[in-house]
């Protein structure tokens, strides 16, 4: 077994014994949020102060259980306080594994923290300063931590990777996600150990349908043999969708700038990832620029990923959906973004019968008229999102049709000026969620008469929200029944 499985079943117990709360779910079986009971935290943190295994500080004055701090957790509510700061100067970081940061702390205080660590934790394994928008540079005292594992410097200002990173020989884990940093210097490639790389930035900030941007691939980016996570590595230097395959261990994979070129490599280097869970294709350009993407370069019988692919996100545009797709039996989640299928191109004939499918996201991915959810199709599917597609003019749920269905999210839908026909057959639908509607379909849905058909059609789902921009550029939404009515 990995680590990860390890870690898994270890969570999966706490979670069982509610021990650990699941707030939301990313897609089906996988935690996006957690959190603990307030009274558990507290003992967690007693129990921690007595044993000496993890110390919190919130920029306040506190006593330490000993000089020897092993792991220190710093929090977003760390202030600026003078006294303290002089009084932390006087500990002992020569015994510290682990050094914590959590929201933006003090920029005082993270920088007097991290350079008396760095300076001094010869065993430090773990370094998190995520979120510190100070950081703009990797300080040079850290390519002295030998045993460092774990580099995460998510969200920060950072630029630029140092030649240096090459001294971490036993670097596993490397997370340079929503930074500045486009390229790797080739020292990377000395990192043997390492497990996890994500270095990526979204295309447009404000939001992610339009894709991310990757870095540079490097020569002889195969050599890294022990990658379990790659994202998101740049395909338009070339040559790095054959060096994909030589990364057996594979588990999650994001590739963006694919080329229409590029497709059959990719797809026969696809073939030997035989671990593959997760997999993003970001082609070149933005939106309704997106260049083709060709994934139609297999038999589904010689894709061995597609017993393990659990979830997949192409952005880009696709002339078909790839044939392989309908065979993808443990998918549960698929992302089409810009795919601009024509009308003939269904994309629900090749999804409608996957028999694991719980979550589908669509984005610009269809310019046909009309989309009909046929009896018996998406048996286990929970969450449906439909989203700028400004051809769609009608949608129909045959009955059997989405049987498990609970979340409906219709969003900048122009021409759609009704709701679903057959929405009523959706017995379990708890939410649906009208974004930026036409005002036909929103007057419709607003100004119906209780004992009309239309309002009886509705009348079984619980929470309807209506979501929009007002002349002010400001997000409102409101419940539609008038026992919940409120405006937010």
């Amino acid at each position: 077994m990995s680590i990860e499985d390890v870690a898994w079943g270890y969570f999966s117990e706490l979670v069982n014994r509610s021990l650990i709360q699941v707030t939301r779910v990313f897609y089906e079986g996988m935690p996006g949020n957690c959190r603990v009971h307030d009274l558990l935290r507290e003992i967690i943190i007693s129990k921690s102060r007595e044993q000496n295994m993890i110390t919190i500080t919130t920029g306040q004055p506190t006593r330490w259980p000993s000089e020897k701090v092993r792991r220190l957790i710093v929090h977003t509510s760390s202030s600026n306080n003078t006294q303290h700061h002089q009084q932390m100067q006087n500990y002992c970081f020569d015994h510290l594994r682990s050094f914590v940061t959590i929201g933006s702390t003090d920029p005082s205080l993270s920088r007097m923290l991290l350079s008396k660590v760095s300076g001094s934790s010869k065993l430090l394994k773990v370094l998190d300063l995520r979120a510190q928008e100070t950081q703009r540079e990797i300080p040079n005292e850290i390519f002295n931590l030998f045993h460092l594992k774990h580099l995460d410097l998510y969200d920060t200002r950072v630029e630029r990777v140092p030649k240096a990173i090459g001294k971490l020989q036993h670097l596993e884990y490397l997370n340079l996600g929503n930074t500045e940093v486009r390229e790797l210097p080739m020292e990377i490639l000395k990192l043997q150990k390492l497990r996890v790389l994500k270095v990526y930035q979204q295309i447009d900030p404000s939001d992610d349908d339009y894709g991310r941007h990757g870095f540079k691939a490097l020569f002889n980016m195969g050599g890294l043999l022990a990658l379990e996570i790659l994202s998101c590595i740049d395909a338009s230097s070339g040559c790095i969708t054959v060096e994909i395959g030589k990364l057996t261990q594979l588990r999650e994979l994001a590739i963006t700038k694919l080329r229409r070129d590029d497709g059959k490599e990719l797809c026969s280097s696809l073939a030997s990832l035989t671990s593959l869970h997760k997999l993003s294709v970001y082609s070149i350009g933005k939106g309704d620029d997106h260049e083709i993407i060709d994934l139609n370069h297999h038999h589904p019988s010689s894709c061995s990923f597609l017993q393990s692919l659990r979830m997949l996100i192409l952005c880009g545009r696709l002339e078909k959906m790839p044939q392989w797709v309908a065979h993808l039996h443990s998918l549960l989640r698929i992302d089409l973004n810009w795919s601009k299928l024509r009308g003939e191109e269904d994309p629900l004939e090749s999804l409608q019968h996957l028999p694991n499918l719980s979550r589908i996201n669509f984005c610009g991915s269809y310019q046909g008229e009309g989309l009909c959810f046929k009896t018996g199709g998406f048996l286990k599917l929970k969450l449906l999102q439909l989203k700028r597609m400004e051809g769609l003019r009608w949608m129909r749920v045959e009955e059997g049709a989405l049987p498990c269905l609970h979340q409906l999210i219709l969003e900048q839908l122009p021409l759609l000026d009704e709701l679903p026909l057959g929405i009523q057959h959706l017995s379990h639908l708890q939410e649906l969620y009208l974004y930026e509607m036409s005002s036909e379909m929103i007057d419709k849905v607003e100004n119906q008469k209780e004992e009309s058909e239309d309002c009886r059609r509705i009348a079984h789902i619980p929470e309807i929200i209506i979501g929009f921009y007002t002349d002010d550029g400001k997000w409102r939404k409101r419940q539609l029944w008038e026992g919940t009515k409120k405006n937010t």
